[in-house]
């Protein structure tokens, strides 16, 4: 039997994670084990156990580095791996490779999941540009000085992975250089889900309305996702405080947790609508809160493809998105990409959602993002010799 070892920051219910379950889930006849850091989301840890994969956690890089690195290579040694899959982003792919390596595996796998915006041009610490002639320069300087920091990073992980993949393109060349992806080196996997599962499901709305409190008539804008800055959380606020203003009925339901949790409670206490927003926290399952929401909102400052798009798009839900996220994670007609400079025209393309009849029993005739499809991709890429 086929043994894959995959690497992960940690089990806290991300996309990264959420993209390794729906993978091997569908290969019964791979034994997978997977090594993570942090501290894990018992309910996250308990949906990869049931999936067979063998979870095993390993001392954190930031405070024990070199029991960090020493742990993981002799995980490596006795495992006797044919595959090691790592999805840790940028440099720190590399390391994992270099050690896969050192410990004689032959297969290893550089994984790609985010798109720092613009190629790069934006990173962790985004701001909108500046107005003035010195603030236009610094934030120049930046951006160039990102992109050499870019092309330096990928230099050790394109030495040590014997395979270079990435979530779709803009990830792909942020990941790994528009050459590489001219040249067809970078093959693309996709944040792929199981359809049926996100399908619009009225006995789930009421189940999960009743639930929370949400009347009939209310006006559900969704988000899911961790209290990440990527995430923009704040903005996503401003956008709901204003549409609030307008529409009474508007609730607001979030799912997800994370370190900037308690920076937007406080934040909806203060503008007074803690009794609109709903924090569901994090959810074993979130497909049935889909079919919850009436429109979905994502203004996340960058993406590599997100998974949680796709899955509010097969729910049917009108999504209004941050135009960083790439297009290819559009496969539907009622989406709308917004610049994220004023909340204006967000709160008015909601409010259109609002007085529209909407379908929610859409078909999207498009398999790129079916997982019953792509798992058949990675498969062959574990099982080649």
């Amino acid at each position: 039997m086929i043994r894959v070892c995959h690497v992960l920051h940690g089990i806290v219910g991300g996309g990264s994670e959420q993209v390794v379950l729906n993978y091997c889930s569908r290969m019964r006849d791979i034994q997978f084990d997977l090594l993570y850091q942090y501290e894990p989301n018992p309910q996250i840890l308990e949906r990869f156990n049931e999936a067979g994969i063998n979870c095993i956690q390993i001392p954190d890089k930031v405070h024990h580095p070199l029991k960090h690195l020493w742990t993981m290579y002799k995980l490596f040694k006795r495992g006797h791996y044919d595959v090691v899959h790592c999805h840790l982003d940028w440099y720190m792919n590399s390391y994992v490779c270099f050690l896969a390596m050192l410990a004689g595996i032959k297969k290893r796998i550089a994984h790609h999941h985010q798109a720092y915006v613009s190629n790069c041009h934006s990173g962790p610490s985004f701001r909108p540009p500046s107005r003035n002639l010195a603030g236009n320069f610094s934030s120049s300087f930046r951006a160039l000085a990102r992109n050499h920091l870019c092309f330096l990073f990928r230099i050790p992980c394109k030495l040590f992975a014997t395979y270079w993949l990435a979530c779709g393109e803009a990830a792909a060349i942020n990941g790994w250089g528009k050459k590489a992806v001219a040249k067809g080196r970078v093959t693309i996997l996709p944040n792929a889900i199981d359809p049926e599962r996100y399908r619009f499901n009225e006995n789930a709305r009421k189940e999960i309305r009743t639930q929370y409190g949400l009347k009939k008539d209310d006006f559900v804008i969704g988000h899911v996702g961790r209290f990440y800055p990527q995430k923009n959380h704040d903005f996503l606020i401003d956008v709901f405080n204003e549409v609030h203003k307008q529409r009474p009925i508007a609730k607001l339901l979030l799912l997800g947790d994370g370190p900037l949790q308690d920076n937007i409670r406080q934040k909806v206490e203060a503008l007074g609508i803690a009794d609109s927003v709903i924090f569901a926290g994090l959810q074993k399952d979130p497909a049935p809160f889909y079919s919850a929401m009436d429109v979905f909102a994502f203004p996340s400052l960058w993406e590599g493809l997100p998974l949680t798009l796709v899955e509010a798009q097969y729910s049917g839900l009108p999504c209004v998105v941050s135009n960083n996220v790439t297009t290819e994670a559009i496969i539907a007609q009622n989406v709308c990409p917004l610049a994220l400079k004023d909340t204006k025209p967000w709160c008015k393309k909601i409010k259109q959602f609002q007085a529209t009849k909407v379908n929610r029993s859409i078909e999207i005739n498009d398999n790129q993002y079916n997982i019953n499809n792509c798992y058949k991709k990675l498969k062959s890429l574990y099982q080649s010799p």
